[in-house]
């Protein structure tokens, strides 16, 4: 998991009330990214054990995440959390441009909001 990943995800985690969305995001791995050059999508998986979430966006989402600025991208960008039967399974990462970079270090400093 990339910091820009992991930062995404806490991001989420102070944000919702969704106890089961909380623990599942904490306990989170990244298993694959595909980049598209205008973001990606990273294929997430949960620990097992943790529980699904009841809230509706568990169905299949998406589920607004934070958008993002770095002085690399001129229009920034934002984030959605895609689901599968209650469970976090992708995170959708795109901006309003076509150079998001495959390597999120690139990206340098950023600011979540």
């Amino acid at each position: 998991m990339t910091k820009f990943e992991s930062k995404i995800f806490g991001w989420i985690v102070q944000d919702c009330e969704d106890d089961a969305l909380k623990r599942q995001l904490q306990s989170a791995n990244i298993l694959g990214r595909r980049n598209t050059g205008s973001g990606c999508y990273s294929e997430i998986k949960v620990a097992d054990g943790v529980d699904a979430t009841s809230a509706n966006y568990g169905q299949r989402g998406p589920l607004d995440g934070p958008k993002f600025e770095s002085a690399m991208l001129k229009h920034g960008g934002g984030t959605l959390l895609w689901f599968e039967n209650g469970f976090a399974k992708t995170l959708e990462i795109f901006t309003y441009e076509d150079n998001f970079p495959s390597n999120h270090d690139e990206l340098g400093e950023f600011v979540l909001s």
